[in-house]
């Protein structure tokens, strides 16, 4: 909801919910800073000092206030902020980074043991932190940590595709699809055929091949009309994937479940996901049960320099 706020100077601004820091003219030093590196243009240099002359701009990034030398930038709930300095030389090395990144894999053999409630709590936490489009801080989570849950989510999603594969089967139902999907989707599904049936077959053994008896699954949505959900999404779930290897779990992100969830109204109504919202990232977690020993083989980055 729009209000007006009167700024120091007298001036006013609209506003729209939104909580613009404010500056203790006594500690500002004048170092322009918080003008730099604020991305909204809400600060401005007046008599050097720094001024909020565009408080209803303001996205609440906290960039001002984390800059600044002296704590000159005041923002109402941001004290957490000031509870924890960053320091250059506690960055963790590049070699820490790369090794990370190397024991990160995809895991598809979990142990029965449930995951700690502190333990899941600390990985969404990690989420929050990663960047999302003009902070909007859109992304919500959904944590399946139920056995039953997590098995009717399964059979919900392997009845979905059961119906998909099933139109592949006419040449009627692959025009449906062709129009629904797009011709490539129908090839790749066509030809992933045999590799479901023979999946299908381990699931009514007792096997689960697509959440491998993982005993928790997470997923992120949110609205689906701002182009920048599908990335804060996908980013903020791999920050958690991070956070989880640290505590010596693993993950296995899931595209299936993510476009099941988008294509069926039965699924995505039974996670309580707004209709006005997509999923766009899901990932199985738990402790593994075989240990890698060597590192995942990539090919190189195809990357074109200008």
């Amino acid at each position: 909801m729009w209000k007006r706020r009167k700024l120091e100077g007298g001036t006013d601004s609209l506003e729209t919910g939104k909580n613009p820091p404010e500056v203790v003219e006594s500690k500002c030093d004048g170092c322009e800073l918080c003008v730099t590196t604020c991305p909204s243009f809400v600060l401005e240099m007046s008599n050097q000092k720094a001024k909020v002359v565009r408080g209803g701009w303001c996205i609440e990034c906290g960039h001002c206030g984390a800059v600044c030398p002296t704590e000159a930038i005041y923002r109402e709930e941001a004290s957490s902020e000031k509870e924890f300095r960053l320091q250059a030389s506690a960055a963790p090395s590049p070699e820490m980074m790369q090794r990370l990144f190397l024991e990160r894999r995809s895991l598809r053999v979990y142990k029965k043991d449930p995951v700690a409630e502190t333990a899941l709590k600390r990985i969404v936490d990690a989420g929050k932190y990663a960047p999302t489009g003009s902070n909007s801080q859109s992304v919500h989570y959904i944590l399946l940590t139920s056995p039953e849950k997590v098995t009717q989510l399964r059979d919900m999603t392997i009845s979905f595709y059961d119906k998909i594969f099933s139109y592949l089967k006419s040449w009627f139902g692959k025009l449906i699809l062709s129009w629904m999907a797009g011709s490539k989707t129908v090839e790749y599904l066509r030809e992933s055929l045999p590799k479901f049936a023979y999946a299908y077959e381990k699931i009514r053994e007792g096997g689960d091949r697509l959440f491998y008896h993982a005993p928790v699954v997470i997923l992120t949505h949110a609205e689906s009309w701002d182009s920048s959900s599908p990335f804060n999404c996908s980013v903020a779930l791999y920050q958690c994937s991070l956070m989880a290897q640290s505590l010596g779990l693993g993950c296995c992100f899931n595209g299936l479940l993510v476009n099941a969830v988008n294509h069926n109204r039965r699924i995505k109504g039974w996670l309580g996901i707004p209709v006005d919202h997509a999923c766009y990232a899901a990932m199985t977690l738990g402790y593994p049960e075989v240990q890698y020993q060597r590192p995942v083989n990539r090919k190189p980055p195809k990357a074109t320099w200008r």
